[in-house]
């Protein structure tokens, strides 16, 4: 048999076991303070920046509205024929596309000679979707509608912006309301004026039937000189154009197709504004005294419910220049307010709008001809209207430009503070070009006869925006200009991509 003898310590081994045990946690703390201390002094590696991806989306097709006409909501009496036109080309890889019930060939650019409006549908041929570009154009060179629309073939969306317009009295403004789909769109109008809001019938409620255009008319609600609006749309999306026609006393001032154009934001752009002599765009009296009812101007709509303090700057071939008297400009909420450009002179220029908080913008560009009728003291002109643009839409976009005699000048305007590099081609592939637009510019290359329909592509993350200039020259009645502005519309497949962030 064994025996187990159990060990004891005596005094100097307990004494030796409990200093060993003390060192021994000094040195874990001083350990952990060590260890602390160097992670406080050593940088972190740093970690690599976190972009999105753009992940195209399903491939789908594609819907557009080409809006019609103006059709005399206004009441003119002295009506005159008005030469008209629909052009549009498919861009991408398109299998097909019905326009109005035709079915397109997607080799052959459509070109009538009308501009009754339709639903475009274009089909995808590929797991991208693919694209068009098309505009309906009308000229009507005398009488009480005298003037030049071009509007661009329009996407659809679920909420939608316009700026500019008038429903005083001898304007007359028509929201007209396109829903592409197979069911019933119930659209919610918000209209903006001089003062503030304007309550709309039926609390600006619309229900818009499938494939239909439903037209609201704006002097309906109130007369106001300044408007500016928002359409929201429940159970399906919408596609809305606000058509003016006006007429001061009886002197013709001018008819527009205006597009829906950027959300209201705190940093915008507005492109293509193209100015002239002031006696040639409604800003001086001419030789006898005869004045215009129009003047170049910016427009800025406060949708917000306090105070925004707005500055303007002009983009122009020289660099961005302050606009005078438009820094700090207080816009009341719900307020539509507008800024004169006297003093600018001729040239291209992009406007650049900076904001403490969200607003709306467009500028109105004025073409004045002589006083008509004679001796009423008034200058015959006609308008043009261009909203404040994405980037999206130049970075990835395209455009279509008129014939039949009209002069399209295209400008690019960059806000940014680098330089930005824009591609430019023609559709069918027979010419391009690649233009730099240094920062706080505005530029505006030639462009070869004979180009119908411009690509524009960009770098993602450069603030540019295009629009073209359209201008004709008539005689008649009354001789000068006529003025529209065709702001590009953004790639389908590019503008359905979806941004993803990595985990």
């Amino acid at each position: 048999m064994s025996t187990r003898r159990r060990r004891t310590r005596g005094p100097e081994g307990s004494m030796l076991a409990r200093v060993a045990a003390l060192m021994a946690g000094v040195l874990l703390v001083s350990g952990a303070a060590v260890l602390t201390w160097w992670g406080e002094r050593v940088p972190a590696a740093p970690e690599p920046p976190v972009r999105a991806l753009q992940v195209p989306a399903p491939a789908a097709d594609t819907v557009y509205a080409c809006p019609a006409a103006p059709t005399n909501t206004l009441g003119a009496v002295d009506l005159r024929p008005a030469a008209a036109t629909t052009s549009i080309a498919l861009l991408g890889d398109a299998r097909s596309a019905v326009y109005g019930g035709q079915e397109l060939d997607p080799a052959t650019p459509l070109r009538t000679d009308t501009a009754e409006g339709g639903i475009l549908t274009v089909h995808p041929g590929s797991a991208i979707s693919a694209s068009a570009t098309g505009l309906v154009t009308t000229l009507t060179e005398a009488g009480d509608l005298r003037g030049l629309t071009a509007a661009p073939c329009a996407p659809d969306g679920a909420v939608s912006w316009i700026v500019g317009g008038s429903s005083a009295v001898g304007s007359s403004a028509e929201l007209r309301l396109t829903n592409p789909g197979a069911t019933t769109v119930t659209a919610t109008v918000s209209l903006y004026g001089s003062t503030g809001p304007v309550p709309l019938p039926s609390g600006g409620i619309v229900a818009v039937p499938a494939g239909q255009t439903v037209g609201v008319l704006l002097e309906s609600a109130a007369a106001d000189p300044r408007l500016a609006l928002s359409v929201t749309s429940e159970g399906g999306t919408l596609i809305p154009a606000l058509v003016t026609e006006s007429l001061d006393g009886e002197t013709p001032a001018g008819t527009e197709v205006l597009t829906a154009g950027a959300a209201p934001g705190t940093d915008l752009t507005v492109p293509g504004v193209v100015l002239v002599d002031p006696a040639a765009q409604g800003q001086s009296a001419d030789a006898v005294g005869a004045v215009s009812s129009d003047a170049p101007a910016v427009r800025i709509v406060n949708p917000g419910d306090q105070a925004a303090t707005v500055s303007l700057s002009m983009l122009g071939p020289e660099g961005e220049a302050q606009l005078s008297g438009a820094s700090g400009v207080v816009v009341d909420p719900g307020a539509v307010f507008d800024i004169s450009l006297a003093g600018v002179g001729p040239g291209a220029y992009g406007v650049h709008v900076t904001s403490d908080r969200a607003v709306g913008a467009a500028v109105r560009l004025v073409r004045s001809g002589g006083e008509y009728p004679a001796r009423s003291g008034s200058l015959a002109h006609d308008v043009g209207w261009i909203q404040a643009q994405d980037s999206q839409a130049t970075i990835s976009g395209a455009l279509t430009l008129p014939a039949g005699g009209m002069t399209s000048a295209l400008t690019i305007s960059n806000s940014g503070t680098a330089a930005a590099a824009v591609a430019i081609a023609a559709a069918d592939g027979s010419w391009s070009q690649e233009v730099s637009v240094p920062a706080g510019s505005t530029v505006a290359p030639e462009l070869p006869a004979g180009v119908s329909a411009l690509t524009l592509r960009g770098t993602q993350g450069v603030s540019v925006a295009a629009a073209a200039v359209v201008t004709a020259e008539v005689g008649g009645d009354v001789p000068g200009t006529l003025i529209a502005v065709v702001p590009p519309v953004s790639d389908a497949a590019v503008a359905g991509a979806l941004s993803l962030l990595p985990r």
